[in-house]
Order: C-alpha cells, then structure tokens, then sequence
C-alpha cells in the first residue's frame, strides 16, 4: 500500500483509499478460480512473458500495462486536427475483460509479438579502425565503367546498314581471344545513327570496363547500282527501263518498271516531257520558290509537305515520278505541258541490288578517374584501399590503381582518386584504415523502446517520413551559469510522448553528466536509467566491447545555431532514426529494398505485432511465434536442432490450469512455401493441434494443462450458409475448389480435421505409440464453435465475439466433477441460432456449442450444449469432466507425494505414502469426484537403488447426467 504522508509529524486518524478492483468485481489477489492464460496480442507490455492481472495490481494496471484496448488516431474535422482515442486490433485486454467478467479470478496474460523502436547514439572512439564505403560526392560506392562514347562505323558510300548483329567485350586489348561479354542485338549500345556516311553507334556509360577493347559486328547491304537514260524508251534503245507509264488510278504519278531508286546524291534524277507537238522539255526538280515540281515514288504517308519535304526511303524504294501541285500551277501559266495522255515522261535515274555482308570493328574502352572521400584522415601507413567481387577481396595498389590527395583547405576531406578500369564495373570499393580523430566506428548507447509497440516509435504516414512519432532523445553540449558551453560535458534527454507521460509535468528523464556521481561509463550510465522507477519508455544497452567508454563521449545530436541568440537548438531524434555519417546526422532509418506498406521497410519503428487472419504469411509467422522454427544439424539428414525458441517452449515450466488463444482459431489457415516457392495453405498444421501438444507437454512435465480455441466465425449467418460450414467443419462435405477459395480468402482453412495426435515439432510427422498407433492429444483441447456471443464493454460498446474466453472462464470456476453441459454463460445473446441436429452434428464432431433456451424462471439464457473436448471417438476422454476429474487426481498424488522426495525409499516411507494417497482419494470419493478408484505402489531392487517409485492408479470418475428420458402414458383413471 502507497501512502501520502503530508504532515508525517502530526497525530490522529489516517486513511487511505486504494483501488480494491471493483471494477472487475474481483476483491482480492486471492483467486477461487482455476488459472486462465490468455496468449494475444496488445499494443504496449512485455512480450512472451507471462504476467499474472493480480499480482500487478488488477485489470487496471494490466491494461496500463499493455495499453488497453484503445490507442491515440489524428484525425481532421473540418481542417482542424484532433486527437481521439478508437479501438485497435490487439486481443489481450479485451479477452482478458471477457475472462473476469465472465467469474474468472485468476487470469494471465502473454503478448505474442512485437518490435521495439530504436535508435543509436554515436559514441566518439579515439583511434578506431575505420571500415567505410568508399563513395563519391554522390554516395556512389561502385567501380566506375566507361564514360559515353560512340564509335563511326566508317563504312563504305556503297554499303548501308542494316542492324548491330552483336557487340564483344574482350578482357585486355587482344579481340582474337573468347570474348570476356557477349551483347547481342541492342542490349550493348544505347542507340545507333544509320544515316549514309556518318554510320555511328553509341554507348551509355558504365556499361564496360575502361581499357577493355570491344567488337562491334554489323550486318550491312552492299549496293550495285545500273545507270538508266531517257534513251531506253524502246525506240531509240531497246530497252524501256527510261520509260515511265501513266497510272491511271493517279494520273500525275508515272511508274517505273523497276524501284529501289538510289539516294546517292552523286546519281542525279532528270525528267523530260515530251508534248504532242514533239516537243520535249527538261523538268526542274525546284520551281523559283524552291518548291519541288516533282517527287521520287508513288507516295508515302509521314509525307505531309510535299513541296518542302525531303523524299523519304520509302519514296526512292518505290521509284517513278510523282508530280505535285507546284507543277500544275506552272501548266496554268503555260510553263510546261498538262499531263494528259498525249505526253511522254521519260527520265535518267539509278537503281539497284543489295548484296548482305558482315563486317566489324573494334574500340578501346574510354573511361575516368573517379574521386572519391575519406571520412576520416588516415594514420600513415594504415590506408588499405579494395574491392570485393563476388565475394574476394582484391587489394588496390597505391599510385598504380589510386592516388591519394590531402587537402589544402580546412574543413576538406582526403580524395582518393580511383583509376579507370582498375575492376569490374559495378563492384564495391571499400577503404579500411586507423585515424587519430574523434570516429562513430562500433561505439554506441543502444536507446530502446521500454516495450515492443508504436506508441514508443511509430509513424502515421508512410509517405511523410516527418510523421514519426513517439520517444525522443537529445544529446546537448552542457551550459555553464554564465551562458558559455562546457564541450566536456553532456545533457542526456529522453523525451515522453503523451501516453507515457504519468503527471501533467511528467515531460522528459534528463541527466547531466557533471551531476551523475560515480557514473562515468556507458555500462554505468545505462544500468542506472535502468532501473529507475520513473523511466517507463526506455531501455538501454551497450555493445559489449564499448561498455567502458565515458559516457561524456556520446556524440552532440542534431543541431542548429539561432543567428539571433547564438543559442544550440537541438532537434529531438526518434527512435527509428540512425546515424548517417555521410551527412553527418540522424535520418529515418529506411530499407529500400522492402516494400513500401512493408512494416519491415522501417527496421527500427516499433510494430504493434498484429497479425491479419487472412493472410498465410502472417498466420505461418503467428505459428512459427507460438512453435518456434527447426532446422537440419549441418551434416545430416534427419538431425534437427531448434533455430527460435517458441513461446511454448519457454512455458514448459510455467504452471497454469487453462490456456486461451485469442487472435487465432482452430481452423485458421496457416500458410507454407511449395517447392515452387508459392505461398500456399499447410493441410498439416492447425493451431488446435499445436495447442494440445503443447498442453500434453507441460501436463506431463510440469502441471496438468488444458487448452480452449475457437472456430472461425462462419462468413456468411443464413441457414444455408451455416449448415454448409457445419458439414465443412464434421467432414461431412466434399467442398469444391471454388468453395475452398472463398474460405480461404477469409483466413480459413477448408480441410482442417478435428482429429490431434502427438507429432515431430521439427518435422509435424505424427509419433506413434508401441502398439503403432498415433497417440490422441484432443483430450488436452477444447474447440469452441459457438456460435459467435453477444457482448458490451463500455470503451468498445456492443460487439460480437468469439466465445473461446467465455467458456474458459466457466470451466475455471466449475469443480471438476461437475460439467460444462447445461451451464450458463454469462452474454447477452448469439449471434445466430442452431437447430438439433446441427447441435448433434457439431457435438459428434467434437465441437462446444452453445444454445438460447428458457430457464426455469422463465427468462431466455444461453447455455453450453456439450461439455466434449477434442479427443478422438474412441478415447475415454471425449467428455471434459472426465479430463479434469483425472486432472484433479494426478495433482492430489502429485501435491501430497512431494514432501516424500528426499525421503528413505523403504517400506515404511511407501506405506505412509500409501496412506496420504488414500486419504485424499477417500475424500474426492466422498465429494462426489470419483466412484471409486484402487492403486499400488511399486519399488524393484533396481528401482531402490535409483530413487525411483511408481504409483500406478485406476480411477472410476464421476459420469455426468447427460439425458433424462421421461415416458408419458395417459389412463382413463388410476
């Protein structure tokens, strides 16, 4: 109890008032209830611990612990923001209220995942080894390639090309050898001028290695070119090849008998006309304007000016002469003759073949020193500059490969100059070497969030990276009383964000270095913030090899000079941010190589650890939480060996009567990679399976442990719908592939089995027993379907819910003889109503339900259908009461034969033994918990020698009433 003590000297009568959990209806850390573990998720607490509700101080001070069940959202109204408060997705607290409100006394709770938020404070380390990337001013850190260039083809006037067949990179200058790359078709160049006569290919920079000789082979048409005069008009000679032919269809276009007229400027086109007077006139190609009287070809489309424009491939390849509107004005002045019928066109050309050739050339590589910094100033002799490719480590010579250059200007950084060609293009360059100057290399205050959660580091908007929020830390130069900076000295803040903040000045944790005695090492420092009462947002740590640092070295933070007041201004650092030294300062730590809605894309942001049911990598992730990860002993085939421990694993030892899992069901579809590496559903694995194994586990070991889980809620509530999930869930359906799809795009799984045998935690193989048959778990698991209950919290409202933590708080406070069948539950309704024979069809498959009936008063309940748990058809287990009448009976032997270990193993010790054994069951006998029961208790010579004693045990529980059959006979009088 916690006191206010104001006047400690004064007498008379003191009182306090303290929180008794009248909220909860639970008076006392004295629970009268069975123990109920709950395993969920919340937005704030430690994670993968359990903590009891009463021994911190209730329901209260576990929702403060783990941040409740609402968080803190901006929103905007009307343009003006505004903080409130909404629910979010965890499960813990809200299952946890459903537990105690529903009687439970006892109630644990184990927060699955969660990331916590960070941030590192550079510390100065005087002489370090420094290994840094060795970049330009850019923060490239690659080998440079060849800087752009181009290469003319320098082709013979009678060739032209036709493509870039491939281009050879060689290693050195000599092309005879195989080449180092081969290019084909357009990848080894950026483009290509085809033009006749200036041939010419080019290349992007960075594509090969300087000092490299290249081949460039090209395929190209050689043209052999016949000469045609207005002679050959099949008079004058006998061929008619001068002639050309009117088309009718376009009567100012005359055709030639052949095509492929040639562009060579040197073989020059003339046209004559020849007009029915006899007449002939020599045509111009240009009228007094420069406008062209005619064109080579029939036409071509991209040709939009035909006066101006120049005649295009497509134009000299269909040869003949096209006369343009620039002649017909010259015909209505009478300049030349109208193209009629009467007139002959005869012209002087060239045309010809193309014969294919494959030529090449070659080219030395050009390239550049490229410059590149220090972030430090070297010790002679210490500079080691390299370059890793596929990862060797290839060392640089000095004057050779690089140069160095020292500045002659202050506040300059060494230049290395690194030499063109001197590594592949694309590798890492590195520079590793000793300083004398104040460096961040390895040492550093490791600043954590206290707990896992975004409330200690998280960001509202993915795209403003300004948005972070949460924790905050500033390290300041100290100020003397007289306004001058002590530099030797520093001021440490933390600062709280509103959640965290328990007084209205409850602002920030700050130290002074000069005020903390006896602290002068980071160790030190980060021990004693620590274990402070008052500090509920950090946690700090030190490398190892950096924990005798002085804590005055940590580096000054991010700031800037008022140019008014002289005053440092410091920024507060987030945690998420890191320490860049090339700027130098702290950015938001980014991993560009995730997605963007990838919460992994901002490694040192806290994550809640919420999982999305519906979506196969999270529940694999949920799991492989719970199961922890195995994989293969290096050298063999079958040994595995634990790679994460799972939560289940760390709670072998931890004793609880009852486990809840809240985020996830029975059938929640758990994914897997094919071999194809696709992420598909696992048909082997299902949480209610993993559960139980792990409560047979610890029942063996450590306490007897039962599990509850429940069932997907059913999509869609008609009663069609109801009953094909019904049959879904009892095997009595054979769903398509279109039916499989929708349960799963909901997160469930459509082949789960409500059968559970023990398996291979590394490999899910099922353990089979002597006899060769797999041991049934389902005894230690409880499925709950439901249907979904109605329920009311007055921060959350109305809402429905699964009923797995309902039950669980009914099995908690029921003695163990009596059943959960019959037995109300404390709700104000279902969400839908099942009929008999699907009570019958879900109570055969192994499934609670739970029913609205009448109770005698007249007053509608709801009530557990069937107390069965998930053991198989033929186990004596298949009813609950019978699990926890044998559970009650193991702990009776286990509590009163404890204070017998460490005794004589005789004959007088197993007698006593014998005695209290039968004592107890005597009174579990009397109170109606068994209806009888006999034992022994067996020691060999050999067992003597060992310690060991064996208690074998066969027990006549208590059978519960399941039905009253009544028969009615009427008679006329009796």
């Amino acid at each position: 109890m916690s006191t206010f003590e104001q006047y400690e000297n004064l007498p008379g009568v003191k009182v306090s008032y303290e929180d008794g959990n009248l909220f909860s209806g639970t008076q006392s850390t004295a629970a009268t209830t069975q123990s109920i573990l709950i395993i969920g998720t919340a937005i704030d607490g430690p994670v993968g611990e359990p903590v009891s509700v009463n021994s911190i101080g209730g329901p209260k001070a576990a929702e403060k612990l783990f941040g409740g069940m609402l968080e803190r959202k901006t929103v905007y109204d009307d343009g003006i923001e505004k903080t409130i408060k909404v629910p979010h997705q965890g499960t813990l607290i809200r299952a946890m209220w459903e537990a105690i409100r529903s009687g439970n006394e006892d109630v644990r709770l184990l927060r699955v995942s969660g990331r916590a938020a960070k941030t590192e404070l550079p510390v100065k380390d005087p002489n370090s080894e420094v290994l840094q990337p060795l970049a330009d001013s850019l923060g490239n850190q690659l080998i440079a390639g060849n800087i752009a260039f181009s290469k003319a083809l320098n082709m013979a006037s009678d060739l032209r090309l036709v493509k870039i067949e491939k281009v050879e990179e060689f290693e050195g200058t000599d092309t005879t050898v195989t080449p180092y790359k081969t290019f084909n078709d357009a990848t080894g160049y950026q483009s290509v001028d085809s033009t006749p006569g200036s041939e010419t290919v080019y290349f992007p920079k960075d594509k090969f290695r300087p000092k490299n000789a290249i081949k460039i082979t090209y395929k190209a048409k050689k043209r052999n070119y016949t000469e045609v005069t207005r002679n050959m008009d099949g008079q004058s000679e006998e061929s008619t090849l001068g002639l050309l032919t009117q088309d009718p269809s376009m009567t100012n276009y005359f055709a030639s008998e052949v095509g492929n007229w040639s562009d060579d400027v040197k073989h020059q086109v003339n046209v004559y006309i020849k007009d029915s007077s006899g007449s002939v006139n020599t045509i111009p190609s240009l009228n007094s304007k420069g406008e062209r009287l005619y064109r080579i070809g029939k036409e071509d489309n991209t040709v939009t000016d035909e006066l101006n424009q120049v005649i295009t491939d497509v134009e000299f390849k269909q040869g003949g002469i096209r006369f343009t509107s620039a002649y017909e004005e010259e015909v209505k002045k009478g300049t030349y003759p109208a193209l009629n019928s009467s007139v002959t066109v005869t012209a002087d050309y060239f045309y010809y073949n193309d014969l294919e050739i494959q030529e090449s050339v070659t080219q030395i590589v050009p390239g550049k020193e490229k410059e590149t910094f220090l972030n430090h100033t070297p010790e002679f002799g210490s500079l080691e500059v390299y370059y890793e490719s596929s990862g060797i480590k290839n060392i640089l010579n000095e004057n050779v490969d690089y140069t160095i250059v020292y500045p002659t200007e202050p506040n300059k950084k060494v230049s290395i100059m690194i030499k063109a060609g001197i590594g592949p293009v694309g590798a890492k360059l590195y520079a590793y070497y000793k300083t004398g100057e104040n460096s961040t290399q390895g040492g550093r205050l490791i600043v954590q969030a206290k707990y896992p959660g975004t409330a200690y580091g998280g960001i509202d908007d993915i795209k403003d990276y300004a948005s972070v929020y949460g924790v905050k830390t500033t390290v300041e130069y100290e100020v003397n009383a007289n306004g001058t900076l002590d530099i030797e000295n520093r001021v440490i803040r933390f600062i709280k964000p509103t959640d965290k903040k328990t007084t209205s000045t409850d602002n920030d944790l700050v130290f002074r270095t000069k005020d903390l005695k006896g602290i002068t090492t980071l160790r030190e420092f980060a021990n004693y913030v620590n274990s402070l009462s008052n500090n509920n947002i950090v946690y700090l740590d030190v490398p190892l090899d950096y924990g005798s640092i002085a804590v005055t070295g940590l580096l000054v933070t991010d700031y800037e000079v008022n140019s008014v007041t002289g005053k440092y201004e410091y920024r507060p650092i987030n945690l998420g941010e890191i320490y860049d030294e090339s700027i130098p300062g702290f950015r938001l730590n980014i991993d560009d190589s995730k997605s963007q809605n990838d919460p992994d894309r901002f490694p040192w942001l806290g994550t809640n650890g919420f999982f999305n049911t519906a979506n196969l990598a999270d529940t694999k992730a949920y799991y492989e939480t719970l199961g922890g990860t195995y994989g293969l002993v290096e050298g063999t085939i079958d040994e595995y060996e634990p790679l994460d421990q799972g939560i289940y694993s760390k709670l072998e030892n931890y004793a609880v009567d009852i486990i809840s899992l809240a985020d996830v069901n029975a059938n929640t579809a758990i994914g897997k990679y094919d071999d194809e590496g696709a992420l598909v559903v696992d048909t082997e694995r299902n949480f209610a399976t993993q559960l139980a194994q792990h409560c047979a586990l610890v029942t063996a070991k450590t306490w007897e442990t039962i599990g509850v889980i429940g069932v997907a809620a059913s999509p869609l509530s008609g009663l069609r719908d109801v009953q094909q999930y019904i049959d879904l869930l009892t095997g009595n359906s054979n769903p398509s592939k279109e039916i499989k799809e929708f349960y799963i795009s909901r997160g469930i799984n459509p082949s789960y089995s409500n059968e559970h045998y023990m398996y291979n935690l590394a490999t899910i193989e099922q353990v089979y027993n002597d006899d060769g048959d797999p041991i049934d778990i389902g005894k230690y698991v409880n499925i709950v379907f439901g249907p979904e209950v109605g329920l009311a919290h007055e921060k959350l409202g109305n809402y429905v819910a699964n009923g797995s933590s309902v039950y669980s708080a009914l099995i908690s406070q029921l003695n163990v003889e009596n059943a959960t069948t019959n037995k109300e539950i404390p709700v104000a309704g279902l969400r839908y109503n099942l009929s008999e024979a699907q009570h019958n069809q879900l109570a055969g498959g192994r499934y609670v339900a739970f029913e609205s009936k009448l109770n005698s008063n007249g007053n509608r309940v709801i009530v557990v259908k069937d107390g069965v748990t998930g053991a198989a058809l033929n186990s004596d287990y298949q009813r609950l009461s019978t699990v926890r009448i044998t559970h009650a009976t193991v702990q009776l032997i286990r509590k009163v034969a404890d204070k017998f270990i460490g005794l004589p193993n005789g004959i007088a010790q197993r007698n006593s033994l014998a005695t209290e054994i039968q004592s107890g069951l005597d009174k579990l006998k009397e109170n109606g918990v068994l209806e009888n029961f006999q034992f022994s208790i067996y020691s060999s010579a050999k067992d003597r020698v060992l310690g060991n004693a064996f208690i074998t045990l066969e027990l006549v529980p208590a059978y519960e009433l399941r039905k009253i059959y009544t028969s009615v006979a009427l008679r006329a009088s009796l």
